[in-house]
């Protein structure tokens, strides 16, 4: 028995070592709530991090495409819901546009069983990193965050998510440009 014990005690300090050592190649770890700093929109959100989900997405509404002309890219004009929920009119170059399947409950019989959005490619900022990423527009206003992080740009970072613990990431390591209109939540 006390050999047993012995053994865990060595197993245990062999990790914990290991551990300590590992910490500068660490992985930033996130909670199941973070702060994320949108840098092409000047605005900050807090976001739902989802490993179930793949991609981000963010408060939009009236989000209509115009198409290029010649070597133009298309546009994408919106409204952002900004963090106090008054509108901010945006245009953007559309990236692509994506599927999402509907949750069951929010369609009828012959209604289809996917939404088109259109998706934006933007710079994320999460605890000092910025990685530009895919993230589309949908109507969050029902949602208890106005954004959305799911696994795809969760890879980007390199994170691991916690979910016992929320808002480990400083956000003050991603400060607001002075040039753009601050938006906290």
């Amino acid at each position: 028995m006390r050999f047993a014990v012995l053994i865990l005690l060595a197993i245990n300090t062999l990790f914990t070592s290991l551990a300590v050592h590992a910490g500068s190649n660490a992985q930033q770890v996130f909670g199941l709530s973070e702060y994320v700093y949108i840098e092409e929109l000047g605005v900050r959100y807090k976001a739902k991090i989802d490993t179930g989900a793949e991609s981000a997405s963010i408060n939009a509404i009236n989000a209509k495409v115009e198409k290029g002309h010649g070597k133009k890219d298309d546009l994408v004009h919106f409204d952002l819901v900004l963090p106090d929920d008054t509108l901010k009119s945006v245009s953007l170059p559309l990236s692509k546009h994506i599927r999402i399947k509907r949750r069951a409950a929010d369609y009828g019989e012959d209604e289809k069983d996917y939404s088109r959005r259109p998706v934006l490619e933007l710079t994320l900022c999460i605890g000092g990193q910025s990685h530009k990423v895919e993230v589309n527009l949908a109507d969050r206003r029902q949602f208890s965050k106005p954004m959305l992080v799911g696994s795809d740009p969760l890879t980007a970072f390199g994170a691991l998510v916690d979910p016992s613990k929320k808002y480990l990431q400083d956000k003050s390591l991603c400060p607001i440009k002075a040039d753009s209109e601050e938006h906290d939540e």
